[in-house]
């Protein structure tokens, strides 16, 4: 067996996270279109990271599903987050405004958990612990996997 460099092992567990931490926060903003109550959220979005059908996301699915969501959320692509680029809607679901204000208020609070050292964006390393910290929440068998019931628990972590 061949193993990874430290250093390919630590981004391959921080581009994990860091999915982990965009498939939290479309179930925040789903949550509150109503829909993921029933959990068909969290089945839709495990069919679409589970590409091997397992009927779990693992390390290799979470790492492909992590590269998309950051640089779709990192608009300018300067490896940082802004608040306006966290802020910004990619679900073209409209809310109503009552929705759309509470939305709002939990991503400026997300944000502003995320960003530990004031600057107004959320580095890399402050992505990566924000979402270490879901994941191990979500991950209560301690497995490495992520079930279908595992991701549901992520709502509650936000």
């Amino acid at each position: 067996m061949i193993r990874l460099p430290l250093f390919r092992r630590r981004r391959r567990r921080l581009l994990l996270i860091i999915a982990l931490v965009g498939l939290a926060a479309t179930a925040a903003a789903t949550a509150r279109a109503g829909e993921a109550g029933s959990g068909r959220l969290m089945e839709r979005l495990l069919q679409k990271m589970d590409t091997d059908g397992d009927g779990a996301l693992s390390a290799a699915e979470g790492e492909a599903a992590a590269e998309k969501m950051f640089e779709r959320r990192d608009s300018n692509g300067d490896g940082v987050l802004t608040k306006a680029e966290f802020m910004a809607e990619k679900g073209g679901r409209q809310l109503s405004a009552e929705r759309q204000q509470k939305l709002d208020e939990s991503r400026a609070r997300r944000f502003a958990a995320m960003d530990k050292d004031g600057d107004g964006q959320v580095s890399a390393a402050e992505y990566f612990a924000a979402a270490q910290q879901r994941f191990a929440a979500a991950d209560t068998n301690g497995d490495g996997h992520l079930t279908k019931e595992e991701l549901r628990s992520l709502r509650g972590a936000l």
